[in-house]
């Protein structure tokens, strides 16, 4: 059997559609509680478009897009970036979101960003925990979406 390659690359809008592709074709039971943006192509082409310092990352397995991560918030004037990830469930269960998360504490190691944020549905179980398991710390409810709020202290 032949090793799959698995790459992580920066996106641009030239990967809008093939973003957009992927997250239209989520499972929507299991991509329910991924609320970033709308999911349209035109949509993921601005958001990718407007990005000068927010941070968008495709998960590549044998070039085929599997997931992406973001870090953003400093476009919309915050110091502190918030991170989201989307793994294909084909491509679940398999560590991407684990390693999405050693290189999103990377590029903040490396940009001297000292604190970390995300918003998790308080019934996706399974990504509270691995993020508690990260080091991130409940903090609060966000009252417009119902999500719960997380940070971490990068060290």
């Amino acid at each position: 059997m032949i090793p799959s390659s698995l790459e992580i690359k920066r996106i641009n809008i030239d990967q809008a559609k093939e973003l957009s592709d992927l997250l239209l074709q989520s499972d929507k039971d299991y991509s329910k509680y991924f609320i970033p943006f709308d999911f349209t192509v035109e949509s993921v082409s601005a958001v990718l478009n407007k990005a000068e310092q927010d941070m968008y990352y495709g998960i590549y397995i044998n070039s085929k897009l599997a997931g992406f991560y973001m870090l953003r918030g400093w476009d919309a004037g915050y110091e502190i970036p918030s991170y989201g990830v989307l793994i294909a469930k084909e491509f679940s269960s398999k560590g991407l979101s684990k390693l999405t998360l050693h290189h999103a504490l990377s590029v903040c190691r490396i940009n001297n960003i000292k604190k970390l944020m995300l918003k998790v549905h308080p019934d996706n179980l399974v990504a509270k925990k691995l993020y508690e398991d990260f080091g991130f710390i409940y903090q609060k409810v966000d009252e417009k979406i119902g999500h719960l709020i997380y940070y971490k202290d990068i060290k």
